[in-house]
Protein backbone atom coordinates (compact mmCIF):
# COMPACT_ATOMS: atom_id res chain seq x y z
CA UNK A 1 0.00 0.00 0.00
CA UNK A 2 1.42 3.50 -1.10
CA UNK A 3 2.12 6.17 2.22
CA UNK A 4 -0.66 8.32 0.59
CA UNK A 5 -3.08 5.82 2.42
CA UNK A 6 -1.53 5.05 5.50
CA UNK A 7 -2.51 6.50 9.12
CA UNK A 8 -0.18 5.78 12.13
CA UNK A 9 -2.59 6.23 15.00
CA UNK A 10 -0.94 7.28 18.80
CA UNK A 11 -2.75 5.77 21.59
CA UNK A 12 -4.26 2.68 19.80
CA UNK A 13 -5.52 1.48 23.06
CA UNK A 14 -7.60 4.44 24.02
CA UNK A 15 -11.67 4.49 23.75
CA UNK A 16 -11.44 6.98 20.37
CA UNK A 17 -8.92 4.77 18.77
CA UNK A 18 -11.22 1.73 19.30
CA UNK A 19 -14.05 2.80 18.39
CA UNK A 20 -11.86 4.28 14.62
CA UNK A 21 -10.29 0.08 14.45
CA UNK A 22 -14.08 -0.91 13.31
CA UNK A 23 -14.48 1.41 10.81
CA UNK A 24 -13.91 0.49 7.03
CA UNK A 25 -11.76 2.77 5.34
CA UNK A 26 -9.74 3.52 2.11
CA UNK A 27 -7.38 4.79 4.91
CA UNK A 28 -4.38 1.80 6.25
CA UNK A 29 -4.47 3.23 9.64
CA UNK A 30 -1.28 1.53 11.72
CA UNK A 31 -2.14 1.48 15.32
CA UNK A 32 1.44 0.96 17.13
CA UNK A 33 2.04 -0.29 20.73
CA UNK A 34 4.33 2.02 23.20
CA UNK A 35 6.77 -0.10 22.67
CA UNK A 36 7.38 0.37 18.95
CA UNK A 37 6.11 4.21 19.35
CA UNK A 38 7.30 6.04 22.43
CA UNK A 39 5.96 9.78 21.64
CA UNK A 40 8.26 10.94 24.63
CA UNK A 41 11.32 9.35 22.82
CA UNK A 42 12.35 10.88 19.76
CA UNK A 43 14.84 8.09 18.41
CA UNK A 44 11.54 5.73 18.85
CA UNK A 45 9.36 8.39 16.61
CA UNK A 46 11.92 8.57 14.06
CA UNK A 47 12.38 4.92 13.74
CA UNK A 48 8.65 4.19 13.26
CA UNK A 49 7.44 6.71 11.10
CA UNK A 50 11.03 6.56 8.74
CA UNK A 51 9.92 2.55 8.67
CA UNK A 52 6.27 3.10 8.08
CA UNK A 53 6.46 6.39 5.20
CA UNK A 54 2.84 7.14 6.33
CA UNK A 55 0.91 10.10 4.95
CA UNK A 56 -0.71 11.43 7.93
CA UNK A 57 -0.75 10.71 12.32
CA UNK A 58 -3.28 10.81 13.95
CA UNK A 59 -2.37 11.84 17.65
CA UNK A 60 -4.38 10.44 20.30
CA UNK A 61 -2.11 9.54 22.59
CA UNK A 62 -2.26 11.47 25.89
CA UNK A 63 -2.17 11.34 29.75
CA UNK A 64 -5.72 11.69 30.32
CA UNK A 65 -7.38 10.07 33.02
CA UNK A 66 -7.94 10.14 36.06
CA UNK A 67 -7.91 13.75 36.01
CA UNK A 68 -6.55 14.27 39.45
CA UNK A 69 -3.47 12.68 37.79
CA UNK A 70 -2.34 15.97 36.14
CA UNK A 71 -2.36 17.74 39.78
CA UNK A 72 -0.74 14.46 41.71
CA UNK A 73 2.13 13.57 39.03
CA UNK A 74 2.28 17.33 37.12
CA UNK A 75 5.64 15.82 35.20
CA UNK A 76 3.64 12.78 33.54
CA UNK A 77 0.89 15.06 32.38
CA UNK A 78 3.76 17.28 30.61
CA UNK A 79 6.01 14.35 29.51
CA UNK A 80 3.29 12.92 27.69
CA UNK A 81 0.60 15.82 26.53
CA UNK A 82 3.69 18.49 26.11
CA UNK A 83 6.70 17.55 25.30
CA UNK A 84 5.56 13.67 23.92
CA UNK A 85 3.48 15.87 21.13
CA UNK A 86 6.10 18.59 20.69
CA UNK A 87 8.21 15.61 19.31
CA UNK A 88 5.68 14.37 17.06
CA UNK A 89 5.52 18.10 15.78
CA UNK A 90 9.54 18.21 15.60
CA UNK A 91 9.41 14.56 13.51
CA UNK A 92 6.48 15.09 11.15
CA UNK A 93 8.00 18.82 10.20
CA UNK A 94 11.06 16.93 9.28
CA UNK A 95 9.47 14.84 7.08
CA UNK A 96 6.50 16.92 5.83
CA UNK A 97 4.01 14.20 7.28
CA UNK A 98 0.38 15.96 8.33
CA UNK A 99 -0.32 15.92 11.57
CA UNK A 100 -4.31 15.71 13.20
CA UNK A 101 -3.42 16.57 16.44
CA UNK A 102 -6.91 15.56 19.16
CA UNK A 103 -6.72 18.36 21.97
CA UNK A 104 -9.93 18.96 24.47
CA UNK A 105 -12.76 21.14 24.39
CA UNK A 106 -11.85 22.01 28.25
CA UNK A 107 -9.54 24.18 26.95
CA UNK A 108 -12.00 26.70 26.76
CA UNK A 109 -13.77 28.17 30.18
CA UNK A 110 -16.89 25.61 29.87
CA UNK A 111 -18.97 28.54 31.46
CA UNK A 112 -21.72 27.84 28.35
CA UNK A 113 -20.88 25.48 25.29
CA UNK A 114 -20.72 25.67 21.75
CA UNK A 115 -17.59 27.69 21.30
CA UNK A 116 -15.69 29.23 17.78
CA UNK A 117 -12.39 28.04 17.13
CA UNK A 118 -11.54 31.42 17.00
CA UNK A 119 -12.21 32.22 20.70
CA UNK A 120 -10.47 32.85 23.43
CA UNK A 121 -9.02 29.93 25.12
CA UNK A 122 -8.84 29.56 29.16
CA UNK A 123 -8.19 26.35 30.74
CA UNK A 124 -10.10 25.64 33.36
CA UNK A 125 -7.41 22.23 34.72
CA UNK A 126 -4.36 21.26 34.37
CA UNK A 127 -5.52 18.24 31.92
CA UNK A 128 -6.82 21.01 29.43
CA UNK A 129 -3.76 23.18 30.25
CA UNK A 130 -1.05 20.58 28.79
CA UNK A 131 -3.65 19.42 25.80
CA UNK A 132 -3.10 23.31 25.04
CA UNK A 133 0.39 23.09 25.97
CA UNK A 134 0.37 20.73 23.06
CA UNK A 135 -1.48 22.61 20.67
CA UNK A 136 0.89 25.29 20.96
CA UNK A 137 3.58 23.09 18.99
CA UNK A 138 1.20 21.68 16.64
CA UNK A 139 0.15 25.52 16.08
CA UNK A 140 3.42 26.31 14.63
CA UNK A 141 3.63 23.36 12.15
CA UNK A 142 1.70 24.05 8.81
CA UNK A 143 0.95 21.24 7.96
CA UNK A 144 -0.97 20.18 11.30
CA UNK A 145 -5.19 20.04 12.44
CA UNK A 146 -5.96 20.88 15.81
CA UNK A 147 -9.30 19.08 16.54
CA UNK A 148 -10.77 20.01 19.86
CA UNK A 149 -13.03 17.36 20.99
CA UNK A 150 -14.88 15.86 23.99
CA UNK A 151 -14.87 12.91 25.12
CA UNK A 152 -17.83 11.35 27.46
CA UNK A 153 -17.38 8.93 29.79
CA UNK A 154 -20.39 6.60 28.61
CA UNK A 155 -19.97 4.85 25.44
CA UNK A 156 -20.81 6.31 21.99
CA UNK A 157 -24.27 6.35 21.96
CA UNK A 158 -24.93 7.48 18.06
CA UNK A 159 -25.53 5.09 15.31
CA UNK A 160 -23.06 6.42 13.22
CA UNK A 161 -19.64 8.13 13.64
CA UNK A 162 -17.29 9.69 10.65
CA UNK A 163 -14.03 10.75 9.80
CA UNK A 164 -12.87 13.03 6.98
CA UNK A 165 -8.92 13.15 5.62
CA UNK A 166 -8.14 14.78 3.09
Amino acid sequence: MSSKNKIVVTGGSGRFAQSLKKIKSKYKFIYPSKNSLNITKLKSIKRFLKKTKPKSVLHLAALSRPMSIHDSNISESISLNIIGTSNLVKVCSEHNIKLIYFSTSYVYPGKRGNYKENEPVLPWNNYAWSKLGGECAVQMYKNSLILRVSMTEKPFVHKKHFLMLN
